[in-house]
């Protein structure tokens, strides 16, 4: 669900900070992630799944507008994301740009998964409680594009648009629109150029007009809010 917002949303640590399980529900996670990482190789996928550490929301305060957060393994969320009995999710930020000629910007990950540009939110992009999202997309558009979020040769503008919080899908986000300052062909030209220097994770560059776009599968749930952004914008042609 998208929730229209125009102030970042306040971040509070939650106590304590760093996520405890008990030795039961430990080996739990752990027969879980490698369950996880058995059917990733069986359907041989190339991907990495690394059991880091990561920044996880465990509450939103809608009426407030803040995310409490904690720190635990990223096993944590695979479990969360199958069983009743633990409940974390994760943290995105990511923007939908558009090139000056109207094209949507999607990318093919080599997860085989369709998605828009952004990334995970570190626990070191938190200045104690203070929560500034550009942080991240400034460095996932360096990693995945090498775009510099603040050139403006490079993109024209960006702003705020919406917090993603959970139902569909298993994650937050904030959620940024905005235009690259190229031409559809210039963007496809200067992708073929930074090959490679790009991070190895975006595999293919998709520019969509609404109509192709409409037709590309984005039922997958950590990309399904997407869908409701187009809907959104279409009621508000219609309306």
């Amino acid at each position: 669900m998208l929730i229209k917002i125009d102030k970042i949303p306040k971040i509070i640590r939650k106590r304590p900070f760093l996520i405890q399980l008990d030795a039961v529900m430990e080996d739990r996670v752990d027969k879980c992630f490698r369950e996880f990482i058995s059917d990733r190789e069986a359907r041989q996928d190339t991907a990495s799944y690394w059991d880091g550490e990561m920044l996880f929301v465990t509450h939103y305060d809608k009426d407030k507008n803040v995310l409490e957060v904690a720190e635990a393994k990223y096993s944590l969320l695979v479990y969360s994301r199958t069983h009743k009995d633990l409940d974390v999710r994760s943290l995105f930020v990511s923007a939908l740009f558009q090139t000056l000629d109207g094209y949507y910007v999607i990318v093919k990950s080599n997860h085989q998964k369709y998605n828009i540009l952004g990334g995970m939110v570190d626990i070191a992009d938190l200045d104690g409680d203070t929560f500034n999202p550009e942080v991240t997309l400034s460095r996932e558009l360096m990693e995945e594009l090498k775009l510099d979020l603040y050139d403006k040769r490079q993109i024209k503008s960006y702003e705020l648009t919406y917090l993603k919080t959970p139902n569909p899908g298993w994650n937050y986000g904030v959620f940024y629109t905005g235009v690259l300052n190229f031409t559809s062909q210039e963007f496809m030209q200067y992708f073929d150029r930074m090959q490679d220097e790009i991070d190895h994770e975006v595999v293919e560059l998709l520019l969509m007009k609404d109509d192709e776009l409409d037709k590309l599968d984005l039922s997958d749930d950590d990309i399904s809010y997407l869908r409701e952004y187009l809907d959104l914008q279409k009621s508000k042609v219609v309306n």
